[in-house]
């Protein structure tokens, strides 16, 4: 069974078109779900950063984000550049990349479903924000920070470019680190013990090793921000 090896160039140009092919389609549908949601609840209106959110947060995603922006431009339209950015990957390993990819976008799909249309960007809280606890959310606090995380794993995988892969994790752990403070922060002013109950019940990224907590009454049911409970 070959190994995964630094290469110093492209794929064979066979298995190009289908992995290429793959990615394409599941951003594409990852683009369609996440636009239908911002149409949905007026997310296109808002601004792409919070005004409390500092400088070197916004630094660092454009760090991450400007080579992963780059690198996928390069690997979507198959340009002959930067060689260096491939690495040699088993077949099977990359469509077991494209499968996580797509268990990523489920549950990005699961999450926007459970916040009921109430979904921004940013860590800015609304007027109607309620606290969801059903879908994803009655496991996990941040379930579209875990998606992301593991979409773009995935996607490393699948293109077979670490720049994407790493990229990508950057970001979204750029996320994890400076912004869910604030995220959990606002959650607790807002929403005061049902918060701090529902904190203590579930993980922040991964399902806790005990009883998910009971499904919340009606009037504490639905979202905050970003990732659903703030992203």
């Amino acid at each position: 069974m070959p190994s995964a090896t630094l290469s110093g160039s492209r794929p064979r140009k066979g298995g190009r078109i289908l992995h290429r092919a793959a990615f394409i389609a599941i951003f594409t549908l990852l683009t369609v779900i996440r636009a239908c949601y911002r149409i949905a609840t007026g997310a296109f209106r808002e601004r792409l950063y919070a005004d409390r959110e500092e400088w070197h947060f916004i630094a660092l995603r454009g760090l991450f984000g400007i080579p992963l922006a780059a690198a996928t431009a390069v690997y979507v339209f198959d340009l002959p550049w930067a060689p260096w950015s491939f690495v040699r990957l088993a077949g099977w390993l990359r469509w077991a990349g494209a499968g996580l990819c797509l268990a990523a976008v489920a549950l990005i799909s699961l999450s926007h479903r459970s916040l009921d249309g109430s979904f921004s960007p940013t860590i800015r809280l609304r007027r109607h924000h309620r606290l969801v606890t059903t879908g994803p959310y009655r496991f996990v606090r941040h379930p579209m920070y875990s998606a992301y995380l593991l979409l773009f794993l995935g996607a490393f995988l699948l293109s077979a470019n670490w720049v994407i892969g790493t990229g990508g994790v950057g970001v979204i752990l750029t996320l994890m680190t400076l912004r869910l403070a604030g995220e959990e922060r606002r959650l607790a002013e807002r929403f005061d013990g049902a918060w701090l109950a529902y904190r203590d019940a579930t993980g922040a990224f991964l399902p806790r090793l005990r009883r998910a907590p009971p499904r919340a009454d009606p009037e504490v049911r639905a979202a905050a921000a970003g990732s659903g409970q703030g992203a």
